[in-house]
């Protein structure tokens, strides 16, 4: 298998999720641990490219936004600075109760190994999204 899925609960409106995954500001603030001091750019339109990056960490991220459906979700593509291989991320934002279900979506992996690093990976990172959306 060379995917993965990960859904999380979270207590925020959808806008405030979408707003999480699309804003620079936002991404710079949960996506990666603070001592990471990383730095995001975005442009969410069908096209459209984002960067996240960390100096200290010695790290990048970035690719082309695919799709683009606010506040419901998005697809792009992920590719690791200095490797080969690019990947596809989807984020489903939909609302659920008082709150958002969450589910992201994780492809194209060539191994096993690297699917199952960024299982742990999105994981952090989602365990931090909570704790920025709350009030």
């Amino acid at each position: 298998m060379t995917e993965l899925r990960v859904e999380r609960h979270l207590s925020a409106s959808p806008d405030r999720v979408w707003r999480a995954f699309t804003s620079a500001d936002a991404l710079s603030e949960w996506l990666w641990p603070p001592a990471f001091a990383t730095i995001a750019i975005t442009d969410p339109r069908v096209g459209g490219r984002y960067r996240i990056a960390s100096e200290v960490a010695g790290m990048a991220v970035g690719g082309e936004y695919v799709a683009v459906d606010e506040p419901r979700g998005l697809v792009q593509t992920w590719q690791w600075e200095g490797e080969a291989g690019q990947t596809l991320v989807t984020v489903t934002i939909d609302p659920e109760g008082d709150g958002t279900l969450l589910t992201v979506a994780h492809e194209r992996f060539d191994t096993s190994d690297e699917r199952d690093s960024h299982i742990q990976g999105w994981n952090d990172c989602l365990d931090r999204l909570e704790p920025y959306l709350a009030p």
